[in-house]
């Protein structure tokens, strides 16, 4: 691997002869900004679906679309236990940025369902019943809060992470045994069963359970230690054998589907059914998700420093703004159809096409112009830092 190219703390990079990769782990920086630029995508097409206007030609592929769901947030999370792997960040810090994700999720489902269904429930004299419901489901920034301060919690217990790993596959198989109990106990109540299925899985009300997802950050976390202290060499090293390891494991796996005649796609969107466990699930998208990232490792190497590079990159920083714009768009898009009665299954590709691209460019251009304002109040909000102390300071 050539030299790397030092970052600047605005997260640009200074020039370099020949080409040069942007960052040197551009790979996770670019999977990290595909599966944020994606999410329009699946958004729509799920929440469009949900309010029953999809027409029959969409929705003859839009199963499909669906599930990259799963195989982006498993991307997603992988690549965010890296940035944490090889960092020297304390328990108490890592506390704090969990409780801070937890409530930007809470903010944006006040955005993002609340406040629109205030208004329909006004327009069209609707219950608004299920519109608070669905600000108590688990979302990624719930599951990446509470995964933080769980994280923490095993660091201030000395809990290595080997021992990480091996709570999370634990984890992985009680989730499937205690589900049928959760169940149970949250019945038909759909605050419960939300308020439950941000730890484990109860329903579709479920969408990252700690218990089911964990084990995604726990892989990405040990990449960072592994990748991060060592050389480039070291590195290209590792990704080919990342790469040969997930092609014979994704092969042997499968002929484990074959041999017992397993439907794929089943498995692909599990747990979103009782057809299997989470298990097969997980192996499926680790040995995916490692294939992709020693190929696009090969990608960005080829790419190098380029302004492509530098636009992923750039989107990548400023996740949390364009995950935000892009539910708050999706999420008002479909009120706003509910308000105006548009009727139902008329929701064709040519809508589908031209609502993807422009909540994708809205968002693109919301994170790349106002990304550093948006993250600074989200940061000062969920903070909770006194101003009044240092007025005092300052008049002495």
């Amino acid at each position: 691997m050539e030299q790397t190219v030092n970052s600047t703390p605005a997260g640009g990079s200074t020039p370099a002869e020949g080409k040069k990769p942007l960052t040197r782990f551009g790979e996770f920086e670019f999977l990290k900004a595909l599966a944020i630029i994606g999410l329009p995508l699946v958004h729509v097409m799920e929440e469009a679906m949900d309010a029953n206007l999809v027409s029959p030609s969409l929705e003859a592929f839009g199963t499909s679309i669906l599930g990259l769901c799963v195989f982006g947030p498993s991307i997603f999370m992988i690549c965010m236990g890296f940035g944490i792997g090889g960092g020297k960040t304390s328990e108490a810090s890592i506390k704090k940025t969990g409780i801070q994700f937890l409530l930007i999720g809470a903010m944006l489902n006040v955005l993002r369902w609340l406040i629109p269904g205030i208004i329909k429930s006004i327009v069209l004299k609707t219950p608004l019943i299920e519109d608070i419901d669905l600000c108590f489901q688990s979302d990624i920034y719930y599951f990446v809060g509470i995964f933080f301060v769980f994280y923490s919690v095993l660091k201030r217990c000395r809990i290595s992470t080997a021992g990480l790993l091996l709570i999370s596959l634990i984890m992985l198989t009680v989730n499937g045994m205690l589900t049928p109990v959760m169940q149970k106990i949250a019945g038909e109540n759909d605050i419960i069963s939300s308020l439950i299925g941000n730890i484990l899985y109860v329903n579709d009300t479920s969408c990252f359970p700690l218990m089911s997802w964990a084990i995604f950050p726990t892989i990405g976390i040990i990449f960072g230690e592994i990748l991060k202290p060592n050389t480039d060499e070291f590195r290209e090293t590792f990704m080919r054998r990342v790469m040969d390891c997930s092609v014979v494991f994704f092969i042997a796996f499968v002929f484990f589907l074959w041999s017992y005649k397993l439907d794929a796609f089943k498995i692909l969107v599990s747990p979103n059914n009782d057809y299997i466990t989470d298990l097969p699930n997980v192996l499926m998208l680790i040995a995916l998700a490692c294939f992709v990232i020693g190929a696009v490792y090969y990608l960005c190497k080829l790419i190098g420093h380029t302004k492509f590079m530098g636009f992923m990159l750039k989107i990548s920083t400023f996740i949390i703004p364009f995950y935000l714009s892009q539910w708050v768009l999706v999420s008002w898009e479909m009120y706003g159809a509910q308000i105006f009665k548009v009727p139902k299954h008329s929701f064709g590709i040519p809508a589908f096409i031209i609502s993807v691209v422009l909540i994708t460019g809205i968002c693109i251009f919301v994170s790349s112009h106002y990304g550093m304002k948006i993250m600074k109040v989200l940061l000062s909000v969920t903070s909770f830092k006194s101003k009044k102390g240092k007025g005092k300071r300052n008049a002495k």
